[in-house]
């Protein structure tokens, strides 16, 4: 009996040691090895080839990227199957005539190169390899069947651009300009896909390019919008008061156009900050010149065309945007002429109620207007008349001296007799040791008015 029991506390420490070490087994693995690894396969060490196929491998290191990895080099991948269907083709492809064009800065040629380039589908995961270190995905898409799929796509595309673009003429010959250019542009993002590759359309008339056709028809549009004015040069002289009603008008194909936005501006006394106005119906756009700069060196109205108010809401702004700032159009520079006034200025200066023979003020008043570049005219043919009515009166003594005062009025009327300015000093104060020099004084301070304040108020009666 007892031999016995002996016999089974062998056994069952015999198999306490066997799950002890079984055990350890278990755990010393999970000290060395996350998973099993499998073999690394050919692909990852040689990039693979096919005839039939083609090939986009991509790797990510799980330690620089350990929650990401796996999309990262799935990525990886995709750009590397995008680059082995991808060919830049030279010559006759939109992208390629963009990149030409010197306008156009090279970001801006990239951001177009990467949103056409290939958008991949029916592609396979032909293989997923890993170790502690490293994961990588090897991806296949069937070449017959992807230039199949495409074929189908770009032709679909190219109906609708050549729609867009029959569309965009019907409305060019009937002077819609910003409906053609809407078509036009939508015709050239139907087929936006594809600007990396020659797009030759077959038509009744035969082959054309489409993107290249619709590129020029821009173009085209944009440098047949003609400025219109109605006359040389602006005129302002003191017959329109140096007010001018003014308009230009946006023509295409001799057809005024409607809804096109206009920036025009002219140099003005204070800041004009340019005008944004869009064409009426008949295409006009009309606005008063007035308050103009005077002493500005080639005065001058300048009018220019803005197209970027035509571009579609649901096209990507970004490309519009570059794509019509690229286009030229017509700007004017329309002269504007300023003609300076004639005057004709007469006093009566009196001294003490009598008549002098003093013409102080009179000659102060020419000076002044010729010192502003005004022309000097006579009664007969001069713009405007400028009347001074001056007298000078006894004021007394003060301290000793002996006070005058100066009264004087001022009256600027224009050719046709209307009255423009009127403006009249009293009590102006001279001072000195006898009558006649006071009054002298007076007038002096007379002429200082005149000089300090109310030539200013006259020409700004005028002008």
């Amino acid at each position: 009996m007892t031999h016995r029991i002996l016999h089974i506390t062998s056994i069952f420490f015999l198999l306490m040691a066997l799950l002890s070490s079984c055990g350890d087994k278990s755990v010393s693995k999970g000290k060395t090895d996350v998973a099993e690894v499998a073999p690394k396969p050919g692909w990852v060490d040689q990039r693979p080839f096919s005839s039939a196929y083609y090939i986009g491998v991509g790797t990510a290191n799980k330690k620089a990227q350990p929650l990401d990895y796996q999309n990262a080099a799935k990525k990886n991948a995709l750009n590397d199957l995008a680059s082995e269907i991808s060919v830049r083709v030279q010559g006759t492809t939109f992208l390629n005539t963009l990149e030409v064009n010197k306008n156009f800065s090279e970001e801006f040629i990239s951001n177009i190169t990467t949103s056409t380039d290939e958008k991949i589908e029916d592609y396979e995961v032909a293989g997923i390899w890993e170790n502690e270190n490293e994961y990588w995905i090897y991806y296949r898409l069937n070449k017959s069947q992807y230039q199949q799929n495409k074929a189908i796509k770009k032709s679909k595309a190219q109906d609708s651009a050549y729609d867009f673009y029959l569309k965009g003429l019907d409305a060019e010959q009937n002077s819609n300009v910003s409906a053609s250019i809407d078509l036009y542009l939508r015709g050239l993002f139907a087929i936006q896909d594809y600007w990396n590759e020659t797009n030759e359309y077959q038509t009744e008339g035969g082959k054309v390019f489409l993107d290249n056709n619709l590129y020029s028809s821009l173009q085209r549009i944009a440098s047949g919008l003609q400025i219109n004015v109605p006359a040389p040069k602006i005129v302002l002289s003191a017959e329109n008061s140096y007010k001018a009603n003014s308009n230009y008008e946006i023509a295409y194909s001799g057809k005024g156009v409607s809804g096109i936005t206009t920036i025009y501006s002219f140099p003005k006394d204070k800041y004009m900050k340019p005008r944004v106005q869009l064409t009426d119906n008949q295409g006009f756009v009309s606005f008063l010149v007035e308050d103009v700069k005077k002493n500005t060196k080639d005065l001058s109205l300048s009018i220019s065309i803005d197209l970027l108010p035509l571009q579609p809401a649901d096209l990507d702004k970004k490309i519009t945007k570059a794509l019509l700032e690229n286009l030229k159009t017509e700007s004017r520079l329309v002269p504007i002429e300023f003609v300076a006034p004639s005057f004709v200025v007469t006093s009566s200066e009196k001294v003490y109620g009598q008549a002098s023979n003093s013409s102080t003020l009179a000659s102060t008043m020419q000076n002044q207007l010729i010192e502003k570049g005004l022309r000097l005219g006579t009664a007969s043919n001069a713009d405007y008349s400028i009347t001074i009515e001056a007298n000078t009166t006894e004021g007394g003594t003060s301290q000793g001296f002996v006070v005058a005062f100066i009264e004087m009025t001022v009256e600027v009327k224009s050719k046709s007799g209307e009255t423009v300015y009127r403006e009249s000093i009293n009590n102006l104060k001279g001072l000195q040791l006898n009558k006649d020099a006071a009054s002298l004084d007076a007038y002096k301070k007379g002429r200082e008015k005149l000089e300090s304040q109310m030539i200013t108020s006259i020409l700004e009666s005028i002008f």
